[in-house]
């Protein structure tokens, strides 16, 4: 009978420590997209958030402190996170011993935390409850998957909330095509930071745990520079903020979307008259914008909900479209912009009303 050696001490293999994120390859490539992708998805469409005056809002100097102009040093400071959570993805065991990395780990938590209390800070006047909800939603699934798993089987336990999902996701989407999808990717956005502290979190506990042992002079030193930064950071987004508030028109501007500005091109161009408002200020108006104005009006008679979500939507788009046409000749380009939307909403009003011309004629008064 052979009796196998002994090992020594030093060859005892220890178990191996569960990692704080999925092990299929494909599950931290989608984890490293999406802290990688709702940042530079919020940053890039703020200014369509841009306040058009100086309102005195909460949430208009919580979106000017979120203007890349403003935050750039913060940006520095998340990209560096996000790249040192990258290498944990990548090569978890090796960049785990890395300080530069962990130290990435730690204050990516930490910005998180600050976004997710910005959001907060900008909601607070109207969806407060919509954003509590969308924050709980990854608590509460990652709860009912514990206790699941301690009950049946795992595999099984993950096919059933992946089919949930599937199914919660097409009967949503189906759903919210009436009201526009735009809402999933704004849900999405509103939910980002906050998902991203929950992965941060779980990533700075499990290194903290296993691989900070004690406080030392270099370690201090790193955290005393990176807090001078964000200092520094919080300062110049600050002073940046109120200028760029500043800078706001001190009065309300008068409504102006993209049709209105288009008839603002050259009248022999843009077939464009002037008309009195109700308040007594004259505009100028065309068959075009008259026609987009009709088609509205309809839309609105027919299906209020989707006019709803449209308008919304618009309200910020058109809106800061329209500011960026600032000439005759950028005028006249927008004209041509919108002539496939006119031509269709013609198109669609004729069938369902024969005098359409007459009547979109009839909504603004010629001089």
């Amino acid at each position: 009978m052979s009796v196998e050696p002994a090992l020594e001490p030093s060859e005892i293999q220890e178990p191996p420590i569960s990692l704080p994120f999925p092990t299929a390859w494909w599950v931290r490539i989608l984890y490293g997209l999406f802290v990688t992708a709702i940042p530079a998805f919020s940053f890039s469409i703020i200014h369509a958030l841009e306040p058009e005056w100086q309102n005195g809002e909460l949430s208009s100097y919580v979106i000017l402190s979120l203007y890349p102009e403003a935050s750039v040093f913060f940006i520095l400071l998340l990209t560096y996170s996000i790249v040192s959570y990258w290498f944990l993805l990548i090569q978890p065991v090796q960049s785990s011993q890395s300080l530069v990395i962990r130290f990435g780990i730690y204050t990516g938590a930490i910005l998180a935390l600050q976004y997710s209390i910005t959001l907060l800070a900008y909601s607070f006047d109207s969806s407060v409850i919509v954003l509590v909800l969308v924050w709980i939603f990854p608590l509460v699934i990652s709860g009912i998957y514990r206790l699941a798993s301690r009950k049946w089987d795992e595999r099984d336990v993950k096919l059933v909330l992946i089919s949930l999902a599937a199914a919660t996701l097409l009967i949503g989407t189906i759903a919210l095509i009436r009201a526009f999808p735009f809402w999933i990717l704004v849900g999405l956005v509103m939910a980002g930071p906050f998902w991203s502290l929950l992965l941060a979190l779980q990533a700075a506990v499990w290194l903290f745990k296993n691989y900070e042992t004690k406080f030392t002079f270099y370690r201090g030193l790193g955290l005393a520079f990176w807090f001078g930064a964000y200092i520094a950071a919080w300062r110049f987004d600050i002073l940046k903020m109120f200028e760029l508030y500043a800078a706001l028109p001190p009065q309300p501007p008068p409504d102006c979307y993209i049709a209105t500005a288009a008839a603002q091109g050259h009248p022999q161009f843009v077939r464009s008259h002037m008309v009195h408002r109700v308040d007594g200020k004259s505009i100028k108006v065309n068959g075009q914008l008259q026609v987009l104005k009709c088609a509205e009006l309809a839309l609105l008679a027919i299906n209020p909900r989707l006019h709803t979500g449209l308008r919304r939507i618009y309200d910020v788009v058109g809106k800061s479209l329209a500011r960026k046409i600032q000439n005759p000749f950028m005028a006249d380009i927008a004209y041509l912009a919108l002539k496939p939307s006119e031509w269709l909403a013609r198109m669609i009003l004729k069938t369902l009303i024969p005098n359409i011309d007459l009547i979109a004629k009839e909504i603004y008064v010629r001089q």
